[in-house]
C-alpha cells in the first residue's frame, strides 16, 4: 500500500525592517549553505514522522502547476513571472501550467482572505485537521510517497498588499518544491519568517540547487548529502556567474 505523508507549511508574516546590508553578499560559504540545506530539507513545519523528517524529499519528475484564481485582485501574472524565474534559474527543475487539477501535482489557490480559510476547508479531508493551516497568513501542504513529492496545496492571499502576497507566493512555492522547514537562525532567507527577506535570493537560489542537482535522491539521509554537497556547491557558484551575466538570477 503506498504510504503518503503530509507535510505542513505556513507563514505567519511579521513587520520587519529592511534586509541587513551584509544580506546582500552573495558570497557564501559551504559551511553556510550546507547548513542551511540541511535546516530546511531535513525537518518539516509540521506533520510527518521523526524518520520522514530526516530523509530528503522533493519532486522525482516536472512539476505540473494549476492554478485556481479565487481572488478579487489578479496576480496571475506574477505568479507566471516568478514561475518563469524558477525554471530559468534551478537547473532540473521544471514547472509548467496545466489545464486541470486532475493531472496537476501542485495547485496554487489564489484567494482574497474572506475566504481563505473556507477554501482551506473545502479542498482538504474533511477529517483533516486545518485549524494550524487556517491560523497563518499564508500556507501549504505537501503530500509525498516514498520521499517523492506527489501533491501540493498552496493557498496565497492576493488582495491585500503586493509585499505580502510576493512573500507569501515566494516561500509557500518554493517550500513545496522540498525544503519544507522554517528555521529562525537563517538569516539570509527567506524559509525564517523573522528574517526579512521577501524575494527568492541568492542564499535561497543555492538551496533549490543544491537539492534539485541530479545527485541529490529522494529518501537520501544528511549523511549521504553530506558527502556531495561540496561538490555540488563549487559546480553551483560557476553557475551563478554565468546567470548573473545573463541576468538570469538576483544579485542581492
Amino acid at each position: 500500500m503506498r504510504r503518503l505523508v503530509l507535510y505542513v507549511l505556513a507563514v505567519l508574516l511579521w513587520s520587519t525592517a529592511s534586509i541587513a546590508a551584509a544580506e546582500r553578499a552573495a558570497d557564501f560559504s559551504d559551511d553556510q549553505l550546507i547548513d542551511g540545506f540541511e535546516r530546511t530539507v531535513f525537518g518539516s513545519e509540521g506533520g510527518g514522522s521523526r524518520a520522514d523528517k530526516l530523509r530528503v524529499k522533493k519532486y522525482a519528475g516536472p512539476v505540473k502547476l494549476f492554478v485556481v484564481n479565487a481572488s478579487s485582485t489578479n496576480r496571475e501574472r506574477a505568479l507566471n513571472d516568478f514561475v518563469k524565474l524558477v525554471n530559468k534559474s534551478v537547473r532540473n527543475l521544471t514547472i509548467r501550467r496545466v489545464k486541470s487539477d486532475k493531472s496537476a501535482n501542485m495547485v496554487v489557490f489564489l484567494v482574497d482572505r474572506g475566504n481563505y480559510r473556507s477554501i482551506i476547508r473545502d479542498t482538504l479531508p474533511p477529517n483533516y485537521d486545518t485549524r494550524f493551516l487556517q491560523s497563518n497568513d499564508c500556507s501549504a501542504i505537501v503530500a509525498a510517497s516514498n520521499y517523492k513529492i506527489e501533491l501540493a496545496f498552496v493557498y496565497i492571499v492576493a488582495n491585500e498588499t503586493a509585499r505580502a502576497f510576493n512573500h507569501c507566493l515566494v516561500e509557500e512555492i518554493l517550500q513545496s518544491l522540498g525544503p519544507v522547514n522554517d528555521d529562525w537562525r537563517l538569516k539570509y532567507s527567506i524559509f525564517n519568517d523573522y528574517s526579512g527577506v521577501d524575494t527568492f535570493g541568492v542564499f535561497d537560489w543555492y538551496i533549490l540547487n543544491m537539492l534539485y542537482d541530479k545527485s541529490v535522491r529522494p529518501g537520501m539521509s544528511r549523511a549521504e548529502t553530506r558527502k556531495m554537497l561540496p561538490a555540488i556547491i563549487a559546480d553551483t557558484r560557476k553557475r551563478l556567474v554565468q546567470l548573473q551575466q545573463r541576468g538570469g538570477a538576483k544579485k542581492r
